[in-house]
C-alpha cells in the first residue's frame, strides 16, 4: 500500500455490496432508465376494459352520438367524447350497417373497432345507395343487370349460416 500524503491509493479486489448496487437502481434491480421508455418517470396504468365495455369503442360510440344526434362535426365530437375522427368514423359506419350484433361485439371489445369497420363498409355503401335510389333506378338496375344475374348474386351463392337449418321435404307419389 502506498501512501501519497494523506491519500492512501489501495485497490479493493473485495467484491461489491450487491445490496448497495441493488438501492443504486430502485432497489428492485431494476435500472430507472431500463422502465418506462427509459425517462425514468413511472406511466400511470389504464385499463382498456372497464365493466365489459372497452373504452375506446364506448368514447367513439359517444361521439357518433354526438354526430348523429346534436348535429356536432367529427373533430368536435372527437374533442367532447375523448375518442379519435377515424374511430368515431369507423362507429358511424357500423352503425350504418344495422348490425346491432357486431355493433355489441365491439362495445365489449371481442372485434376490433377498425376491423369491424372495414368488414362492413361494402354492406354500408349498398343500403345507403339502396336508401337513396329511386323507383326508376331501382327499375334500371334491375333492368341492367338482369333478374337471373340478380337472383343469383343475391341468393344463389349464400352460405348456409350455422344457425340455419336445411330442410328436406319428401313427396310421396300417389300409387
Amino acid at each position: 500500500m502506498t501512501h501519497i500524503g494523506n491519500i492512501s491509493t489501495t485497490v479493493k479486489t473485495e467484491t461489491a455490496d450487491v445490496a448497495s448496487l441493488l438501492h443504486a437502481r430502485g432497489g428492485n434491480g431494476h435500472a430507472y432508465a431500463a422502465r418506462n421508455g427509459g425517462n425514468g418517470h413511472h406511466r400511470r396504468v389504464r385499463h382498456q376494459v372497464h365493466d365489459g365495455l372497452r373504452l375506446a369503442a364506448a368514447h367513439a360510440f359517444v361521439g357518433a352520438m354526438f354526430v348523429r344526434e346534436k348535429g356536432f362535426t367529427i373533430a368536435a365530437a372527437a374533442n367532447w367524447s375523448g375518442s379519435s375522427p377515424t374511430y368515431i368514423c369507423a362507429v358511424l359506419t357500423i352503425l350504418d350497417s344495422r348490425d346491432e350484433v357486431l355493433l355489441d361485439r365491439v362495445i365489449t371489445g371481442r372485434v376490433g373497432v377498425l376491423a369491424a369497420a372495414a368488414q362492413v363498409k361494402g354492406l354500408t355503401k349498398l343500403l345507403t345507395a339502396f336508401k337513396v335510389a329511386t323507383t326508376e333506378n331501382k327499375v334500371a338496375f334491375r333492368k341492367t343487370i338482369g333478374d337471373d344475374a340478380l337472383f343469383d348474386e343475391l341468393f344463389g351463392n349464400m352460405p348456409v349460416s350455422a344457425t340455419e337449418t336445411t330442410t328436406e321435404v319428401f313427396v310421396e307419389e300417389a300409387e
